[in-house]
């Protein structure tokens, strides 16, 4: 580091301050900057305490958590493990939006602050969390600013500042290094091995002091940086009033913050307000590698978590500081060849040595004293990667950084302070045998009918994907919600425990303790906040395919539901919605009436409301005659006694005098179905479009278009209604054929392969050709072929002496 850094800009941005920054163990206060899950942090963290005799560590952290430091140093928890922090702003003290907010905490075994933690509670030394609560520092934050901004997911442990700064990017041109990572490798990771505590914690703040200087005061209030730190400055005060000698452990960019407060010694206690827990609250939670990880997580610090927490393990457990990145890089790069070699990509002995070489080499070059992560990689590129770098080629590497970021989960050893939710999801997974405990995609092949545990492990998959927890889904069977596959009878599913699963279930924790109860209290909400009958009935089927009956009280609820709602397309898909569950009741030998008495009751809704839909809008016609479709096939089965009342609506519909003409052909069609008599006033109806005007006949296409969606049938009984569609088509222009060609397609589309086939066999009989050339000749193009009728009349004209047009 000598050369990078100046005493003398140090001195001038921090100024008196900067006494508060030195590392000097006679004094009663120290500040240890760290940058989040660095294991060279973590080991010259661990030499301060020794040196420095702390009574009390103080950490940077929400204080609301508090309480859940024992169960994160407890040595039955196994990391990666996080707290997560939740905030239901229901008082508006963040925004009018009243949102709920959440985020994580993670904590490593590379983590600075869970080694303080973990030290603290091995010696018997007081440790606390000195941060604002977590919904204090939201009240303090400006939109999408810090914890505030549009991301889906929010870590505590951003390090975004120290990553990103301006001052960063003129350190690596100085260094000529590629990128951050690179440079804090180098000159942080390895060297900083080789430095004192007092020294590294001297080029840490120097760093961070510097890269903080870049920053303007407006921005840190706006991410809410000053109100933080003004309440860290008073919990320490308030430590050293006590007579505590005090270790402050925090992200490095407080470091001036903080020192700057105690120096002024102006101390305000920033406003907390009072905050039930019902709407704040932190829980331990278990968290992956994967989600750690800077690249694909949170942006939550280091990237390949898994490698450097291997690296503070080798520390911890007395490996030489001098060549533990050395033993570390070769034993990834032996795991790489090893798992290349299982994919088919050979990689020999040789390889690897000339890696290992490569990596040596490199490293000299570079003035680094152990081989890091960049010569790894820059190694495998070299020595495995054959030819061209390619998707496929590249794969050692891609195996490389997979490894390096680590797949494993971790646990919480104190069940006491779980969630209850998922406590009871890890129970539930143990039941029945669930591989829960890794982030790597499994399946589970769930057979329905073959003894109550298959149907037991189904009903649990899809509760948990009722609570949106991400864990399962479903790849293969019967989708019962959509009325698909429904004759399988095994489930596919692929299920996967990440961060998102615990969060899922913390956030449900109010809505029972059990996901059994969890779910039947979320479907009861939703029955009375959600007064749409098509949201009642899914949520029925919801509650079927989980196994959760209905009370009386929720099916009179889903009943008046159905019988308030005036919504045409509502009532129709809850009409589906019904009919399906009544056929998976006969299917799993369920016995319920309420979904029956649904049923007719939306059809009962339906009839006299259809006649009122013949005139809707063309963008609604196609779920028109799809509710249309369903009602004639309902009276067919099990409704059959409302066929007669069916007929007549669908009569009132037929004779409206504004008609959607894709709704009009429809209803004809199935008043052809009903009965095939009425086929003439079908014929006549197409007639009336024929001998229309332009734009009438053009809306002959949309008729046809729902005729043979209902009746594709009355085409192949015999010729009348080719002869006609011929007409129709051949008697527009290019223009006005190319605007009614898409109706066309779709009419034709609901025929079978073999019926276009028979269809087109009877067109080529119209006009006098073989039908093998109307499916499978040549294509002409139009525009040349009207040019060829031309020259053929100019042709024939100039023969017969004439002068042609």
């Amino acid at each position: 580091m000598d050369g990078i850094f100046k005493d003398s800009l140090f001195t001038e941005i921090t100024g008196e301050a900067g006494e508060f920054l030195k590392y000097d163990t006679s004094r009663r206060l120290l500040f240890f900057p760290v940058r989040h899950h660095s294991p060279v942090c973590s080991y010259q963290l661990l030499r301060a305490i020794e040196e420095f005799s702390p009574t009390a560590v103080l950490v940077e952290g929400p204080e609301n958590a508090n309480d859940l430091i024992s169960v994160l140093t407890d040595e039955r928890t196994e990391l990666p493990a996080a707290f997560y922090y939740f905030y239901k702003d229901k008082k508006k003290l963040v925004s009018e939006d009243a949102e709920d907010y959440k985020c994580y905490y993670p904590f490593l075994y590379s983590s600075p602050e869970f080694n303080a933690l973990a030290a603290a509670a091995a010696k018997g030394i007081t440790a606390a969390f000195i941060d604002l609560p977590y919904s204090e520092i939201l009240i303090h934050t400006a939109k999408g600013k810090g914890l505030r901004k549009d991301a889906e997911k929010h870590s505590y442990t951003d390090d975004t500042r120290l990553i990103r700064s301006q001052f960063y990017k003129r350190l690596c041109e100085k260094t000529g290094i590629r990128n951050f990572e690179e440079f804090w490798e180098k000159y942080f990771e390895i060297e900083g091995l080789k430095l004192t505590p007092a020294e590294f914690c001297k080029n840490m703040h120097t760093y961070c002091v510097l890269t903080r200087s870049q920053e303007k005061d407006a921005e840190l209030e706006a991410e809410g940086t000053l109100a933080r730190e003004r309440h860290m400055a008073l919990r320490i005060k308030e430590a050293l009033d006590k007579g505590e000698k005090v270790l402050v452990v925090t992200g490095g960019l407080h470091s001036l913050g903080l020192a700057k407060l105690m120096h002024k010694g102006n101390f305000k206690a920033e406003k907390l307000h009072k905050m039930t827990p019902d709407i704040q609250g932190s829980f331990p939670t278990a968290y992956s590698y994967e989600a750690a990880d800077a690249l694909h997580g949170y942006a939550s610090g280091m990237r390949c978590p898994a490698f450097y927490d291997s690296i503070m393990k080798r520390i911890v457990n007395g490996a030489d500081s001098a060549n533990v990145y050395n033993d570390a890089t070769l034993e990834l790069l032996i795991k790489t060849a090893k798992e290349s070699s299982q994919k088919d990509i050979p990689i020999s002995i040789a390889d690897i040595t000339s890696a290992e070489t490569v990596m040596s080499g490199l490293a000299a070059l570079r003035n680094v004293s152990q081989c890091g992560l960049s010569e790894l990689a820059d190694g495998i590129t070299s020595a495995f990667i054959k030819g061209e770098k390619t998707i496929s080629s590249a794969m050692p590497l891609d195996i490389m950084k997979r490894l390096a970021t680590g797949d494993s989960i971790g646990r919480i050893g104190d069940k006491t302070h779980v969630p209850p939710l998922v406590a009871d999801f890890e129970k539930q997974c143990d039941i029945f045998k669930l591989k829960y405990a890794s982030v790597i995609p499994q399946e589970a092949d769930v057979p329905l009918f073959l003894g109550e545990r298959g149907l037991a492990l189904s009903r649990l998959l899809h509760r948990l994907t009722y609570l949106d927890t991400g864990f399962a889904t479903l790849t293969k069977g019967p989708d019962l919600k959509r009325g698909r596959d429904r004759s399988r009878v095994r489930e596919l599913w692929k299920y996967r425990r990440t961060p998102q699963v615990d969060a899922s279930l913390i956030d449900h924790t109010a809505d029972g303790f059990t996901i059994e109860e969890a779910c039947t209290n979320l479907a009861a909400r939703a029955l009375n906040e959600n007064r749409r009958c098509q949201d009642a009935a899914q949520t029925a089927i919801d509650c079927f395919l989980m196994g959760i009956p209905l009370t009386d009280h929720q099916k009179e609820l889903i009943y008046d539901i159905v019988s308030e709602d005036g919504d045409f397309f509502s009532i129709g898909e809850g009409l589906r919605c019904f009919a399906r569950l009544c056929d998976l009741q006969k299917l799993y030998e369920f016995e319920d009436s309420s979904s029956f008495a649904c049923l007719e009751k939306c059809m009962s809704s339906l009839i006299p409301a259809l006649p009122a839909m013949a005139n809707s809008p063309e963008d609604k016609a196609v779920d028109v005659v799809d509710i249309m479709r369903l009602m004639y096939s309902l009276t067919g089965s099990m409704l059959e006694s409302w066929r007669g009342t069916f007929e007549e609506a669908l009569l009132t519909l037929a004779g409206s005098k504004d008609k959607t003409p894709e709704i009009y052909g429809a209803a004809m069609g199935l008043l052809y179905s009903l009965d095939p008599t009425r086929r003439c006033a079908a014929e006549e109806a197409m007639r009336g479009f024929l001998q229309g005007s332009e734009k009438v006949r053009m809306q002959g296409a949309d008729y046809l278009k729902g005729l043979f969606c209902t009746a594709g049938d009355i085409v192949l009984a015999d010729d009348s209604f080719l002869y006609m569609t011929d007409d129709l088509i051949t008697g527009f222009d290019r223009e006005d054929y190319l605007e009614i060609l898409p109706s066309m397609r779709l009419a034709f589309s609901h025929f079978t392969p073999s019926e276009i086939q028979s269809i087109a066999k009877a067109v080529a009989g119209i006009h006098g050709v073989k039908d093998n050339d109307i499916m499978y000749g040549d294509i002409i193009d139009e525009g040349l072929s009207e040019f060829g009728r031309k020259l053929d009349s100019l042709i024939t004209a100039k023969l017969n002496g004439g002068e042609g047009q």
